[in-house]
């Protein structure tokens, strides 16, 4: 691992076989499976050993219209990029994401799907899981006898898996790796300003090399046989942007549309559980562990009607106690490689609901929930990917001396009558399912006081796909460049009925095994 800020001096020439850019998530699974399998691999980070927000590294970015919280709250930069603050859950798009798709989303999800369902138990043994995930037979089986009538009525129930907290932040996957193969080479603080082209090649561009810059000014130039761009949804872009522009003629095909189409989950409080029924709602629904992994359940339409954007729902339990506050401020700051925040008096008020959280944990195999605990029906629905929603290179320049993206985002009144629309057809099929069900009591909306939005899923500005305007091939390789690969959630069309996280990495294992075998 070398630091380029603290190197002393410019590195000059770096060879690999592989560049990988961005040491998040999909970058570090990629670099690791790829030197494993035998090939010479540079990771490089733009941020340091630690992670920071984009603020605090320099990376601006303007909104002309709605601000977009993700690229301000939901980016990281650093080993472990956003993992060193994400939940660390995984739950698969499925089957269910392949249903007949609406006018607005190009059909790619079989070909996605197919990579979840091939890759998803190597995906899981790699970080430790033991066995198959089982996201929907573990829900079913831990929700008996409610899970049938649930199935019935039209809601599919599954079970999301969360990567202990030790294992979330990804770097101590690649520091693992460092130390036990000597073909992975790792650069921080290296912040890529520059592409050089093939010269030689005539039927396709390709890459030959990029240039990366400390925030000090010190260089070095990786010259690779390939090259991925692994650098999260926003950033990812605008790496692609730049490159376009960075030669005499552009480098991508000019129809692809790159940053257009961006969407993402809108989430929100679409009802409360019924005061009567709250302990029962922790009873069946309370997280559960299995292997060691906290597993929460989460509802799928499973017969949606036609034309409409998908959508999951999932309890919330509003935890209160000191306890929890305590041992999530321990954990979290595990996660993120720092202290934890805490006074005296936080422990000594802490001790009892710790205790009672461990005993839930070792003794009863779940998370304790404390009897009349409130607890809510979160909906995230998808966006309907609008063209005008987009990100491309505005006039300002960040303190490295690069463009700042321009982010074109809005929720419109149509993502809004979605949302409503969804949110009554799944609780009205909820409280309809069984009797042994807590009730649901829908909640007023006020959408120009809360705005429904709360998690961070940008997906469509590299998009998948053989159409014109799709930035790459099912395989991921960028149209119109020989030796060029995105891995980010981007590359997704629509945002889906799941988390992005965990088809990320199985579209990235997948790339990885065509890369390896290339």
């Amino acid at each position: 691992m070398t630091d380029l800020e603290s190197a002393g001096e410019s590195l000059g020439n770096v060879e690999c076989d592989v560049a990988i850019v961005g040491a998040g998530a999909a970058g570090i699974y990629l670099a690791r499976q790829l030197a494993a399998g035998g090939k010479d691999v540079v990771l490089l980070e733009a941020g340091s050993d630690v992670c920071a927000s984009n603020a605090e590294v320099g990376f601006d970015v303007d909104f002309p219209d709605e601000p977009y919280p993700g690229a301000t709250r939901g980016r990281f930069f650093g080993l472990g990029g956003t993992t060193s603050r994400w939940g660390g859950l995984l739950f698969p798009h499925t089957s269910l994401d392949a249903l007949p798709d609406a006018d607005f989303r190009p059909d790619q999800w079989p070909r996605i799907i197919d990579d979840v369902e091939r890759w998803g138990p190597t995906v899981l043994r790699g970080l430790g899981f033991p066995i198959e995930g089982d996201f929907l037979g573990f829900a079913s089986s831990a929700l008996k006898p409610v899970s049938a009538s649930l199935i019935s009525a039209g809601l599919v129930p599954g079970a999301s898996l969360f990567i202990p907290f030790r294992r979330r932040n990804f770097s101590s996957l690649l520091k693992a790796q460092l130390g036990a193969n000597q073909r992975l080479r790792v650069l921080t603080n290296a912040i890529v300003h520059d592409w050089s082209m093939d010269e030689s090649s005539q039927a396709q561009t390709s890459l030959s090399s990029l240039q990366a810059k400390s925030p000090s000014g010190r260089t070095v130039n990786v010259q690779a046989k390939s090259f991925v761009i692994a650098a999260g949804a926003i950033e990812s872009t605008r790496l692609l942007l730049e490159l376009d522009q960075c030669g005499a003629r552009p480098v991508i095909r000019a129809s692809s549309a790159v940053g257009a189409y961006m969407s993402d989950h809108l989430s929100h409080p679409v009802a409360d559980t019924r005061p009567g029924d709250v302990d029962r709602a922790i009873r069946i629904f309370a997280p559960k562990f299995s292997k060691g992994w906290m597993r929460s359940m989460r509802f799928i339409e499973s017969n949606p009607p036609p034309g409409s954007v998908r959508a999951f729902g999932h309890l919330v339990f509003e935890y209160a106690s000191s306890g929890f506050n305590v041992v999530r401020e321990v954990l979290s700051g595990l996660q993120r490689r720092r202290l934890p925040r805490l006074s005296l008096g936080d422990v000594f008020s802490g001790v009892t609901g710790a205790c009672a959280l461990a005993w839930g944990r070792y003794v009863r195999s779940e998370l304790h929930v404390a009897k009349g605990t409130a607890s809510r029906l979160q909906l995230d629905t998808e966006q309907i990917p609008l063209k005008s929603n987009r990100i491309e290179l505005g006039d300002e320049l960040d303190r490295h001396g690069r463009r700042n993206p321009v982010i074109h985002w809005r929720i419109t009144d149509e993502d809004l009558a979605n949302m409503t629309a969804t949110g009554h057809r799944m609780i009205e099929t909820w409280n309809r399912a069984s009797i042994d069900l807590p009730r649901l009591i829908p909640r007023e909306e006020d959408w120009d006081s809360s705005r429904p939005y709360d998690t961070f899923h940008p997906v469509g500005t590299c998009r998948m796909g053989e159409d014109d305007e799709a930035v790459v091939t099912p395989d991921l390789q960028v149209h119109g460049v020989d030796n060029l690969w995105v891995t980010s959630t981007a590359v997704l069309p629509t945002a889906g009925t799941a988390n992005p996280g965990y088809t990320l990495l199985c579209m990235a294992h997948g790339l990885g095994q065509r890369m390896l075998e290339r």
